[in-house]
């Protein structure tokens, strides 16, 4: 038996490949699937969706390696293929017991804000999701960015969380406007960019700066120089499209501890420059007080009070181990270079001269200090890392490439120091040594990327 709303149903070991599972209104399908498996689903009858994005009736959706949620509002049948690591259902008997309520009604707020700003010709809400790890931050963010999509809004979605990437590989900080589905079958649940192949659903066209490490505390001042860039280039997006300014800003934020004083500041900071008018604080009562006391009284940029509000973490949002994080981050390597099982894509390889190439890399420094970035000559230390191809030219100085764009990422397959030769696999065939390439720490080599 299970109390609705706190209840789980735990599904039994299944030795049939294939079996159905009906959802009442307002239940929720959990699941994780295991590194190296795949599950096939499908909505049978009536609707779901995943993080938002509704999922068409008799289409086959494949998962793998994942940890996720199917959500009815009005009841599903499931069919579901393949072998799960840990499923269950969670029952509600009402809309108001399920924690997605507040999501909706969040989003609905947020749909009168952006319609009143379409109106009066201003800037759309800025939301800042915020909270300590495994939370479901970035499922919030991903949700709320798909509700807006379907009612027409096209937010610019920022990615200020370094550990994970957002059309990027992980170790960028990422700006992106939305406004068509995202794809919930991508292994990072937002869809793909351009590359050397088709894509299943239309691809999006991020701003990629690259970081290069897991945590922001890691180089305080570049991170802050980073994020102040980025919320020039979303003003300028918003002073070139009343759409998109109307819409607003959805940012994703790394997880802080409620103890951290430097994170809570980088949030502060984050909250500054990108003129937060809503923080939102997921499973934290002691942040959405901080916040509370920091902000009263404090407008934004534009005059506009600073609204701070609490939701309760979802009994869904599970711990993900460092070992799933890892293959996470190597699984995105691969399909940025090799496509998915959908779409196969292909990396050219190319041998460069140690002299045709400029790299630099971030120098060491003590904590609370900015670090700068030093041109270094090719190594064996480079081998299985991955490499940013900066939009800059060789002449600019090292500063200038640091905060520019990201053009791509190269991987290093080979470094022969005694023929001073580097062998490189790049998405997409074309000159690599035209561009600067940056060294950066995250993410971690990949080890066996060509086998």
């Amino acid at each position: 038996m299970s109390i609705p709303g706190l209840g789980q149903i735990t599904a039994q070991t299944v030795a049939l490949p294939t079996r159905k599972i009906s959802l009442k209104p307002f239940w929720e399908w959990r699941f994780q699937v295991p590194i190296g498996q795949t599950v096939v689903l499908k909505i049978l009858s009536g609707s779901a969706e995943k993080d938002g994005t509704e999922l068409a009736v008799q289409n086959a959706y494949s998962f793998t390696g994942i940890k996720s949620k199917i959500l009815t509002w009005h009841g599903c049948e499931l069919e579901i293929e393949g072998q799960t690591e840990e499923e269950s259902v969670a029952t509600y008997a009402s809309p108001q017991e399920n924690p997605a309520t507040s999501h909706i009604n969040l989003h609905d707020w947020l749909g009168e804000m952006r319609a009143a700003a379409a109106r009066e010709k201003c800037e759309g809400p800025r939301v800042l999701v915020a909270g300590p790890a495994a939370t479901g931050k970035t499922t919030l963010v991903r949700t709320l960015t798909s509700y807006a999509t379907r009612q027409g809004f096209q937010p610019v979605v920022v990615s200020a969380d370094p550990k994970e990437g957002m059309l990027s590989l992980p170790g960028s900080l990422t700006a992106s406007v939305f406004a068509t589905i995202m794809d919930p079958e991508s292994v990072d649940g937002w869809g793909s960019t351009p590359t050397s192949g088709p894509s299943v659903v239309p691809v999006k066209l991020p701003l990629v700066y690259y970081y290069g490490h897991s945590s922001p505390e890691s180089d305080i001042d570049f991170y802050r120089e980073l994020t102040c860039i980025i919320a020039g280039t979303v003003s300028g997006r918003f002073s070139e499209d009343e759409e998109v300014r109307s819409s607003g800003v959805i940012i994703d934020s790394m997880g802080v501890g409620e103890d951290s004083s430097v994170g809570m500041d980088l949030l502060a900071h984050v909250v500054d420059e990108m003129s937060v008018n809503i923080i939102v604080v997921i499973g934290s009562t002691t942040m959405s007080n901080e916040f509370s006391k920091r902000f009263a009284g404090e407008q934004t940029s534009l005059g506009e009070p600073i609204h701070v509000i609490g939701l309760d973490r979802s009994t869904g949002a599970v711990e993900r181990s460092e070992a799933f994080l890892e293959h996470a981050r190597e699984q995105a390597i691969k399909e940025y270079f090799f496509g998915d099982a959908r779409t196969t894509l292909c990396p050219q390889i190319q041998q460069v001269e140690f002299e045709s190439l400029v790299i630099y890399k971030a120098s060491e420094c003590p904590p609370g200090e900015q670090s700068s970035l030093t041109r270094h000559d090719p190594s064996s230390l480079m081998q299985h890392w991955t490499l940013a191809v900066m939009h800059a030219s060789l002449e600019d100085a090292p500063d200038v490439v640091r905060a520019s764009t990201v053009m791509g990422f190269v991987y290093v397959s080979d470094v022969d120091e005694e023929k001073r030769r580097v062998k490189l696999l790049a998405p997409v065939g074309g000159r690599i040594d035209n561009r600067p390439l940056v060294f950066g720490r995250w993410p971690e080599p990949f080890m066996n990327l060509l086998g």
